[in-house]
């Protein structure tokens, strides 16, 4: 076997080989899964794996796994268990069954005020959920059969110590499942309890009633709990000696005895003790019943026999296990970052929002989300990875009255913005109208004010990409628009590379369900999930090449890999995808680093379309959308040439 417990991402793309899977398009709402470089209407190829592959893939498989794992964002970079799961992975890709993994957690909504929102799942579970479903993403991109999470509440191990009801927590564990439902997280199972001891009355009470169901349940909620007590604790396990001598043990009481004080529980320390026996038990249960399945845990460890993964990672530190989300609130942050927290950290801050009459997370104070002086009353729904939808509240009032310069501003950080439900949106004059609003209008040479994004049908080598139903290369717009900049102290005048600030769009026509998706990269994302070898120190002063044939025939040197934000001053990626005959009929891009190891080339196109900095977008005929075209990069996916996608598209500064 290979040692590669040192994960390398270098070697892990995400873009799919032909050899190990079929392009296979997974509608997840505003989600969806496209690769750049194949035509949504490729054929599967053969499912059959050799051994060489399979180990191959495996090891491909574990290092994504392990990028999800705290051990990877410290620094060693290691993770202990990828040699212990490798034999395991590999057995799974050789019977071409997808990639197992188990999460034991999501028990219920601790019952403080000082803890949560309220008793159901809410912006930090979504978040969580599509975080999971991310990482099952993240490997059909490189393995066809795909990946599952298996969550396994453990409420009934727990609530009687935590002072919450049975019937709290089958109604939280039904809400997650209307939540996955609803979000379409086709990767994401839920199992219960009963279904670790063997008793499996799933499956005949869902051929009756729902009440029937919940009854059944609490009516042998404790008995379950015992049952696990009785048959796996281990009656010579001493929970106290185990604290003082296990580091995961410890890791796990502290975590314990931070949420009991909180809730004012008292003996908090040997509540937590209990707790940590019957986890134990738990744990037994869980590798005799899936013994062959990836161990995914959200308490920190030293990383052996089990990934310690963080649900909502701390968008400002890495290498932390954080906050759960049944045990914190979210925090939406000025910056388009989600945090877990505590409700009185942020009180002062932050806006308490709803959704459906329930408290759903907390977002910065801003006069940004208060459209009221325009006549307007909006709903914002915070996508993940990143994005915004903001949508009417009554009726589909016009256009006229968004206020343009408050969407360019969320724009610098919330990007894509999209705008949703107003009327006029196709109408030309009032769409480029808005556009003056929004900022200074640039026109091209070749295209004028206007851009209409619609495929020609010209397949011609010296036609625009653009205009074909072409998947696209990752790009920034701009990349051939220069201005002359003079040197304050030497007068020397040089050409610089001159992007413009906004894209604008307006959907005409959408393409198929399942095809014809946008994706936005965020720069903040993308740097936020890079191997801790590649700091931002490092990448800083790396400079690119790009030489390129066809209608965009050009060669660039020096272009800067990283620059700052002209409004915020965060640091952006600069990049465009390699992109050669194999995967486009127009032009072909080749991309070479000119001061730094040429396997940053791939390193950044695996960054870029990793589903924790890169959102798949699926338009609505009438959507408008914002986008900042320096804190963001973008790029298609193919579409069925039978249909009528069509966009306009104006750029701004």
């Amino acid at each position: 076997m290979p040692q590669a417990s040192v994960i390398d991402l270098t070697s892990t793309s995400l873009q799919p080989s032909k050899s190990v899977r079929c392009n296979v398009q997974l509608d997840r709402g505003v989600g969806v899964y496209g690769n750049r470089g194949e035509s949504a209407h490729d054929e599967c190829p053969s499912n059959q794996s050799t051994p060489e592959s399979a180990e191959t893939i495996a090891t491909q498989v574990l290092s994504i796994i392990g990028s999800y794992g705290v051990h990877f964002q410290r620094e060693s970079g290691r993770w202990d268990a990828f040699e212990e799961f490798l034999p395991t992975v590999m057995k799974q890709i050789a019977t071409n069954g997808p990639i197992k993994m188990l999460l034991p957690g999501f028990p219920f909504k601790e019952n403080s005020k000082d803890l949560v929102l309220g008793n159901l799942p809410d912006l930090g579970e979504e978040l969580a959920l599509a975080h999971l479903q991310g990482l099952c993403d993240n490997i059909s991109a490189i393995y066809e059969n795909g990946a599952d999470v298996i969550i396994c509440s453990d409420g009934l191990v727990y609530n009687d110590l935590m002072g919450v009801s049975e019937q709290r927590v089958w109604e939280y564990g039904e809400a997650l499942r209307a939540m996955a439902a609803r979000k379409e997280l086709r990767n994401i199972k839920f199992i219960r309890l009963w279904d670790v001891l063997g008793h499996n009355p799933e499956h005949q009470l869902q051929q009756e009633t729902l009440a029937k169901g919940k009854s059944y349940y609490l009516e042998h909620a404790s008995n379950i709990r015992q049952e696990l007590l009785r048959t796996y604790s281990d009656t010579q396990f001493d929970a106290s000696a185990a604290v003082k001598a296990d580091k995961d043990w410890a890791a796990t009481h502290a975590a314990y005895v931070g949420v009991l004080a909180k809730k004012a529980i008292k003996c908090p320390n040997s509540t937590a003790e209990q707790m940590i026996a019957r986890g134990k038990a738990y744990g037994t249960a869980l590798r005799t019943k899936f013994p062959n399945h990836i161990r995914l845990s959200i308490h920190d460890s030293v990383g052996k026999g089990k990934l310690s993964l963080a649900l909502i990672p701390n968008p400002r530190e890495k290498g932390v296990i954080g906050l759960m989300p049944w045990r914190s609130a979210i925090a939406v942050d000025g910056d388009g970052s989600y945090r877990a927290v505590y409700p009185d950290e942020v009180r002062d801050t932050h806006e308490l929002i709803y959704k459906n009459e329930h408290p759903y997370y907390y977002r910065v104070k801003s006069d940004l989300f208060d459209w009221t002086d325009s006549g307007l009353q909006v709903d914002f729904e915070h996508l993940y990875p990143c994005g915004l939808i903001i949508r009417p509240v009554d009726c589909s009032p016009s256009m006229r009255l968004i206020p343009m310069q408050k969407v360019r501003h969320l724009s610098n950080n919330f990007s894509p913005v999209v705008l949703r439900g107003f009327s006029e949106t196709k109408d030309e004059e009032v769409w480029v109208e808005k556009g003056h609003e929004l900022g200074k209008v640039l026109s091209w040479a070749l295209t004028g004010t206007i851009f209409k994004v619609v495929n020609s049908r010209d397949d011609s080598k010296m036609s625009n990409n653009v205009t074909s139903n072409e998947p696209l290369p990752m790009h920034f717009d701009g990349v051939f628009k220069f201005a002359e900049q003079k040197d304050s102290v030497t007068g020397e005048v040089k050409k610089v590379l001159d992007p413009p600030g906004y894209q604008y769009f307006t959907c005409l026509a959408t393409a198929p369900k399942g095809d014809g998706y946008t994706l936005f990269c965020s720069s903040r994302l993308a740097f936020r999930y890079l191997p801790i070898a590649w700091p931002l120190e490092r990448l800083e002063p790396v400079t690119w090449e790009m030489t390129n044939d066809g209608f965009w025939s050009n060669v660039h040197k020096g272009l800067p890999l990283v620059v700052r934000h002209p409004v915020t001053g965060a640091p952006c990626l600069r990049w465009h995808s390699p992109w050669d005959s194999s995967k486009t009929k127009y032009s072909s891009y080749k991309i070479v680093i000119e001061n730094e190891e040429q396997s940053l080339v791939r390193l950044i196109e695996k960054s870029t379309y990793d589903f924790r900095a890169c959102l798949r977008f699926s338009w609505q005929q009438g959507d408008l959308l914002v986008s900042d075209n320096v804190a963001m990069l973008h790029t298609r996916t193919s579409y069925t040439s039978e249909c009528d996608r069509e966009m306009w598209r104006i750029h701004l500064d």
